[in-house]
């Protein structure tokens, strides 16, 4: 591939995101990223953009950094690719960025599995019907967000959650709130018993 291979550096990157360099340095560094040195620049191959760009995302979306899994993605630390050295960025260079992202974006929606709509429901209502106590990792995963600054009890999503100390540890439990109970199955109509009719012996109606 050689020339053919582009390169985002960090500063086109600080830029993108509205964050400083130093910003951008934490990320890659908890990503396990390593930039390449063209001349004085760092720059970022097209598969380490990808999953900086993916990382951004879930943090735009107010998640921990925590919560987000990057096993899917250790290989693309380690792929150093030669490319042609890059210009700084002007005013008659905007297409190059344009481009960039969206080769990025398209290969984020390749990487990027397609959610189940109803996942944080279900987990929800098994936790709720089953009386579940979990821990707030475990609930941040079934919620899919992080919990940062819920007090003692909280309603959302159609649930009660309601915060536990238990030996140092912070636990949750999960209701249904009374709105979202399922509904209780009508019981069936029972037929009166027909009144007895007028008694008849052997000498006839009395």
């Amino acid at each position: 591939m050689g020339d053919a291979e582009s390169l985002v550096s960090q500063a086109e990157l600080a830029r993108r995101w509205g964050v400083t360099s130093r910003t951008v340095n934490r990320r890659l560094g908890f990503l396990g990223i390593t930039p390449l040195r063209r001349g004085r620049y760092r720059c970022l191959t097209m598969e380490q953009l990808a999953l900086a760009e993916r990382f951004h995302q879930h943090l735009s979306q107010g998640k921990d950094s925590s919560s987000f899994n990057i096993q899917d993605h250790e290989a693309l630390e380690t792929q150093v690719i030669p490319a042609r050295q890059p210009t700084a960025p002007t005013p008659n260079h905007d297409l190059a960025p344009q481009q960039l992202t969206a080769l990025a974006t398209a290969l984020l929606a390749r990487l990027t599995p397609s959610a189940d709509p109803l996942q944080r429901a279900r987990g929800l209502a098994e936790a709720a019907d089953a009386c579940l106590v979990l821990t707030s990792k475990e609930l941040t995963e079934v919620l899919g967000h992080g919990i940062a600054g819920w007090r003692d009890s909280r309603d959302d999503y159609g649930f009660r959650f309601t915060r536990h100390k238990q030996q140092g540890k912070v636990l949750w439990t999960v209701e249904r709130s009374p709105w979202s109970q399922p509904s209780q199955p009508k019981p069936l109509p029972v037929d009166s018993p027909q009144a007895s009719g007028p008694f008849l012996g052997r000498m006839g109606q009395y």
